[in-house]
């Protein structure tokens, strides 16, 4: 029987696994807690199970990694915040993306108060712990 799933060009996947190792080794300098690390690999499309389970993988891995400095981690997190924008905006298509993005220009140019943004988002079909999640993710980068 075909598989009915997504069919996902390469280049989304080459994008998806860079973030995706991004994620890891942010997380294995501990710049990402347990539930931030849960949300941004749920805002990339897995689910709560599938995401607790890969971050308790990683937690369990004895990884040796050099911790970053300078250069290299302003690099890294502009590539991460790029790959974060590709892969959101290939998730939710054009219209969602660009509603998603005026509705966060809008809370930092405090047009609109945290529990409007919150009830938008609410609205907008993601959860109420992933939506403050995304709240507070605005509020660290603002």
């Amino acid at each position: 029987m075909p598989d009915k799933g997504k069919i996902m060009s390469q280049t989304y996947y080459e994008r998806q696994s860079k973030l995706l190792n991004l994620y890891r080794e942010s997380f294995a300098r501990k710049e990402m807690n347990l539930i931030e690390t849960v949300t941004a690999l749920r805002m990339m499309g897995f689910s709560e199970a599938i995401a607790i389970n890969r971050v308790n993988e990683w937690e369990t891995q004895f990884d040796t990694h050099v911790f970053e400095i300078g250069k290299a981690k302003k690099a890294n997190l502009k590539q991460q915040i790029s790959l974060e924008k590709y892969v959101l905006r290939m998730r939710l298509g054009k219209r969602y993306y660009d509603e998603y993005m005026l509705l966060r220009s809008k809370y930092m140019q405090k047009e609109l108060s945290k529990e409007d943004v919150l009830k938008k988002l609410i609205q907008s079909g993601y959860s109420l712990e992933l939506s403050k999640c995304i709240l507070n993710k605005w509020e660290i980068e603002g």
